[in-house]
């Protein structure tokens, strides 16, 4: 197996055990041809693409964490994570971002 094809396959996901096996070298020679091209994940450490969530959902980083928490009937936490995985700034982040866009500090205000 080329080394540009495992390159390839190791980027899109596929783990080093399975693309050793396919090109009949251990996972340590893999691993060290693979190191010339790309970083190599942490063992144990993949990101699932996260769930779909339903409508009750929508508000997400619009509302503060405890007040959807309460709505859809779990933890603050529990939203707070759904929305960190998700990339959604929190509704604090988001209302001093536009506090500070609205009203510009310049050095007419001084």
């Amino acid at each position: 197996m080329e080394i540009e094809k495992c390159v390839a396959a190791y980027r899109s996901g596929e783990s080093l055990d399975s693309l050793a096996a396919k090109a009949g070298v251990s996972r340590t020679t893999l691993t060290k041809k693979i190191r010339n091209h790309t970083a190599i994940r942490k063992a144990g450490h993949s990101r699932p693409t996260p769930r779909t969530l339903g409508p009750e959902w929508d508000d997400l980083g619009r509302v503060p964490d405890t007040l959807l928490a309460k709505q859809v009937g779990c933890s603050r936490q529990n939203v707070a994570k759904m929305r960190k995985t998700r990339g959604i700034p929190s509704f604090r982040e988001t209302e001093r971002k536009n506090a500070r866009a609205n009203n510009p500090v310049g050095s007419d205000d001084i």
